[in-house]
């Protein structure tokens, strides 16, 4: 078999490997239709469906290791509620598993490893009386392969677009 040959087929046989696992290949994309929110995902996850209230999905993947959840709705104020509020909580519940957090005015950010060895990033935006939020799961084992995916899907996760969406 000629040298060129050789190199295409190895080519064509491991592409579409690289692709099936998200980092080559066209990401998808969820918008929220009542809420306002895009979450951009690999293509090789698979959604649920979406809830009756319009609140958000979950994508995992096919063998169930990596999971992707965004969601949003109101913030309950007569109860409390408050980005302060749900930042404490996750602090709470996280406890000494967090090893990265970061909060502003109108954001938090939690991530860790859970005693059980899952890796966790949670993210939460706030704008007027609603909030937007995506979770990511995974083995820690496999932290090296999911860390460019939790970084893309953060970098790329829109809470509000413009428009009239369902707000309070």
């Amino acid at each position: 078999m000629h040298l060129c040959t050789t190199a295409a087929l190895i080519f064509s046989l491991t592409f579409p490997l690289l692709a099936a696992e998200g980092s080559e290949a066209k990401w998808k994309e969820y918008r929220n239709a009542r809420f306002g929110f895009v979450l951009t995902y690999p293509p090789n996850l698979i959604g649920t469906r979406e809830p009756e209230n319009g609140g958000g999905r979950e994508f995992h993947s096919g063998d169930g290791d990596f999971s992707v959840a965004a969601s949003a709705h109101f913030l309950m104020r007569d109860d409390g509620d408050s980005l302060e509020r749900r930042w404490q909580d996750e602090l709470k519940s996280l406890g000494d598993t967090i090893t990265y957090k970061k909060k502003s005015a109108t954001w938090y950010v939690v991530s860790g490893v859970s005693k059980e060895g899952t890796e966790y990033y949670h993210k939460l935006y706030l704008k007027d009386s609603n909030w937007a939020a995506f979770q990511i799961t995974y083995p820690h084992a496999k932290n090296a392969r999911y860390e460019p995916w939790v970084a893309r899907i953060a970098k790329s996760f829109v809470p509000f677009l413009e428009g009239d969406f369902d707000r309070l």
